[in-house]
């Protein structure tokens, strides 16, 4: 990777932490003040999609070959990721029709 892909890729994941951090606390804090169930399922579905991102950062370097990492690792952290994503899309999914 270039320098500029590697800053770019850095920030988007800071971006995407810190957007999805924020929408995990707001959530939590929505769910303590309403006292509303269905909340704490989009507090774990955001956190969750929050935690893929530090997967992605795990494995990402793999990639360009710079961890070393064997290709059956990056194939189970890159699996890992979409069943994270996956796992908080079904939780927001789920507070929205229990809502």
């Amino acid at each position: 990777m270039t320098s500029i892909e590697t800053w770019m890729f850095i920030a988007s994941n800071i971006l995407v932490f810190t957007v999805g951090g924020s929408l995990t606390v707001l959530s939590y804090r929505a769910q303590r003040r309403l006292e509303n169930p269905s909340l704490r399922y989009t507090t774990i579905g955001f956190a969750l999609v929050t935690l893929s991102t530090v997967v992605e950062a795990r494995y990402t370097p793999g990639l360009v070959n710079a961890d070393g990492l064997s290709d059956s690792t990056l194939l189970l952290l890159y699996t890992i990721e979409s069943l994270l994503v996956a796992a908080g899309l079904g939780s927001i999914a789920y507070a929205i029709l229990r809502y």
